[in-house]
């Protein structure tokens, strides 16, 4: 459950300026002045719009990171930040999903939700991030959009990572 945490003394207007939550990873603080808003939600959780994105414990120099949902804290996914110079995506689409959503090249970021598969017969993992739907990122808004790719980029929503 989410527990706020106030960080100033009590008072009977005091808005608490963090939250502190048990997540996946154990029990970790989020300021709510660095939260990300997603005004449409993600694709099957369209109520949950305030996430944060925090390093993995002992991971910060990882390429992935934790998105936590900071109203739900059993929702969290693990993303991975997309190289925009890669050509897995067509640039135009990337530009197309920047222009749609009023977020300025410079100011914005590409993240990759990321599927962690076991197969039934041994303890082997594979991962897969979805192509599909990328959330486009404005970092300087502290807002984001899931971006649903058009059909004709052939993008796969379990592209399998090697």
């Amino acid at each position: 459950m989410a527990t706020p945490t106030e960080t100033t003394p009590p008072a009977s207007e005091t808005v608490p300026s963090s939250v502190r939550l048990t997540t996946l990873f154990g029990e970790r603080e989020f300021e709510w002045d660095k939260a990300i808003y997603f005004p449409a939600g993600l694709k099957g959780f369209p109520d949950h719009n305030v996430f944060a994105l925090a390093n993995f414990p002992g991971g910060d120099d990882s390429s992935f990171l934790l998105m936590q949902c900071l109203t739900e804290p059993e929702l969290a996914f693990i993303v991975a930040l997309y190289n925009t110079k890669s050509d897995t995506i067509k640039p135009e689409h990337l530009e197309q999903a920047f222009t749609i959503h009023g977020v300025k090249k410079n100011e914005g970021a590409v993240l990759l939700i990321v599927t962690l598969h076991k197969a039934e017969d041994n303890a082997d993992m594979s991962m897969s991030v979805n192509l599909r739907a990328p959330i486009i990122l404005d970092i300087e808004r502290q807002s984001a959009y899931q971006h649903h790719l058009p059909d004709a980029g052939h993008y796969e929503y379990h592209h399998v990572v090697k």
